[in-house]
């Protein structure tokens, strides 16, 4: 969490403090269950400092690690996706009104992005699957240049799928489910490699996929990149929603893991957040919460429901990063 964006709006704030008492009854709650420092919380006059001080940027982040905690669960959740729609937190713990609302007007948009958005599996690799990555062009999918050099190299004078001594050439798919408690499967392969960015350039990579699925399905639709006159009228403060694949990241704080995801991993997930930095012409910061799976993720802004970013990574309690979705569309132009 980015805290110097998260109070900025007057709504987010009142509603925060409005609901204090049963966000820190909860905290208390979620504290006794084993969840360190969450029962460990200021009195209402102190908080109301520290939202101000978040508000304008002076805050210094580790001072108030059992409000922190509340304040990222309640202003940055993580919302299941099941059968492409999108449904609060499994857990009890309270949800904001004013964040669930700004999904809510956007929800017709980004229930037709969300199934463009699927996962990264492999076969003949030491893992499973590997990240996201989302339907950039009719049969062209984009994802990270980390993802894409998990199961491919340059050979050929292109690029090639790896291969393993002895074994069989690793083998990539997509599949747009992997919803939690859901057992449907949507599995495309993935054909070809086209493109993976050099090391001192953005972390970018573009794969073909097969045009049907196993069972006959259609790929599905483009998500449209928003233009640099786009991005830069949305701006810092745009409300964005990431859909990917968050996993246990062992480099994040187990507890603070447990609480945001309930002990879900793996699976479909829209995280709302906020664009905290526009970063020259290639890149931009984003304050939603995401974890090691949600590399390639597609950074929906609500207002437009296009793409204004991919995301790649990220810095624990200091920020998120993406590559803007012009920088996407200048690579893509090259193979469409």
């Amino acid at each position: 969490m980015d805290s110097r964006q998260v109070f900025r709006e007057d709504d987010v704030r009142k509603e925060f403090l409005d609901r204090f008492g049963e966000l820190a009854e909860a905290g208390a709650a979620a504290g006794q269950g084993g969840l360190e420092g969450l029962d460990v919380l200021p009195d209402v006059d102190t908080t109301v400092g520290v939202l101000e001080d978040m508000a304008e940027g002076t805050y210094d982040p580790g001072t108030q690690p059992g409000l922190e905690a509340i304040i990222e669960r309640f202003t940055r959740p993580v919302y299941l996706v099941q059968r492409s729609t999108f449904t609060v937190p499994p857990d009890s713990f309270p949800n904001s009104e004013e964040i669930h609302s700004r999904l809510g007007l956007a929800k017709t948009r980004l229930e037709a992005r969300i199934p463009s958005a699927g996962r990264v599996d492999v076969r003949n690799h030491r893992l499973d699957w590997l990240g996201t990555c989302w339907v950039v062009a009719p049969d062209i999918l984009v994802t990270n240049r980390h993802v894409a050099r998990e199961f491919a190299t340059e050979g050929d004078g292109g690029f090639v799928f790896r291969q393993n001594f002895g074994r069989p050439p690793v083998k990539a798919s997509v599949d747009w489910r992997h919803e939690h408690q859901q057992p449907d499967e949507s599995v495309f392969r993935i054909q070809e490699v086209l493109w993976i960015e050099p090391d001192d350039s953005v972390d970018v990579a573009l794969l073909r996929v097969a045009g049907s699925g196993e069972a006959g399905e259609a790929v599905p639709g483009v998500i449209d990149l928003m233009t640099r006159e786009e991005v830069d009228a949305a701006g810092v403060g745009a409300w964005v929603g990431v859909v990917g694949y968050p996993a246990f990241d062992t480099r994040n704080d187990v507890a603070d893991q447990q609480r945001i995801f309930d002990g879900v991993y793996n699976a479909k997930r829209l995280a709302p957040g906020q664009v905290t930095a526009v970063a020259g012409t290639d890149l931009l910061h984003h304050d939603a919460t995401t974890l090691g799976g949600n590399s390639g993720s597609v950074i929906v802004d609500l207002e437009s429901g296009k793409a204004i970013g991919l995301h790649f990574g990220g810095i624990e309690g200091q920020r998120n990063e993406a590559v803007q979705a012009p920088r996407v569309k200048q690579i893509l132009d090259r193979f469409v």
